[in-house]
């Protein structure tokens, strides 16, 4: 069973189903409003721990009702969260309008780039990110791991060394070398390859010099992808844990991910 540190968010999503797409100065309905456990962190670790995965996450917490009960739920479904820290303040939800084709708006509360930090020393056989500030301390820890993977930040963010970099084409540049270095400002001199996922298109991995496309898994009908991509990336870690090359490791994350969004629409 590897060990794995996830970094990044758990958050309270407040999920707004939309009954019509946003437009400037409409009114939109909305069928159902509901509330979970998400963020970035919360959805790989999951993903990780069902495929036999110890995982440790490295997050913030709110010391309030709504913190001591993610605290409990983390617990419960298997995290070890002896990294965690619990930060003074309230917890505010996240707000997630998603609409009937699957679009979604995300409104997150200011002063979410605290830099995370973690609680004791980090050691494990691999790391994923999804965070944009990590404290100096972090980052060296994260660079004495073996295997480090981490989300593209979507915003200016803290330089973290990552071997691979994960990413929907949608949120990179066109042109594959432009990514590659944008990518490598990120995850510096370890940066082995860049992953981009692209929906129902074929799967991209880059090294810089050459390109490799993997057909993803078949098509689901689902109108719900939020959690979707972090999937994919604790999928991707864990087949490159057992030892397996990127293009097999993207083969796997996709029907692993593809599978627990048919789940999830039963």
């Amino acid at each position: 069973m590897p060990r794995v540190i996830v970094i990044g968010s758990v958050n309270h999503d407040r999920i707004w189903q939309l009954d019509a797409p946003l437009v400037p100065g409409g009114r939109i309905q909305f069928s159902s409003r509901t509330t979970q456990l998400g963020g970035g962190a919360f959805y790989t670790g999951r993903q990780l721990l069902e495929l036999g995965a110890d995982v440790a996450i490295v997050t913030r917490l709110m010391p309030d009702e709504q913190g001591q009960a993610a605290l409990k739920s983390l617990v419960s479904a298997g995290f070890n969260i002896e990294h965690i820290t619990m930060a003074a303040g309230e917890t505010a939800p996240l707000e997630i309008l998603l609409e009937p084709s699957g679009e979604r708006t995300i409104i997150a509360p200011a002063g979410r780039s605290q830099p995370h930090t973690a609680s004791g020393n980090l050691s494990g056989a691999g790391v994923y990110i999804n965070a944009l500030a990590l404290d100096e301390s972090l980052v060296a820890q994260i660079d004495a791991q073996p295997l480090v993977v981490s989300q593209f930040p979507l915003r200016p963010a803290t330089p973290r060394p990552a071997d691979y970099v994960i990413s929907s084409r949608d949120d990179v540049p066109d042109d594959l070398t432009l990514a590659w270095q944008r990518a490598g400002q990120i995850a510096g001199s370890r940066l082995k390859m860049l992953v981009l996922t692209d929906g129902t298109r074929p799967i991209t991995l880059f090294d810089g010099s050459q390109t490799v496309e993997v057909a993803p898994a078949d098509r689901v009908d689902t109108t719900n992808t939020i959690g979707a991509g972090d999937r994919f990336a604790g999928s991707f870690l864990f087949s490159l844990l057992e030892g397996k090359p990127p293009a097999a490791a993207a083969r796997d994350a996709s029907r692993t991910t593809a599978e627990w969004l048919r789940r999830r629409g039963d």
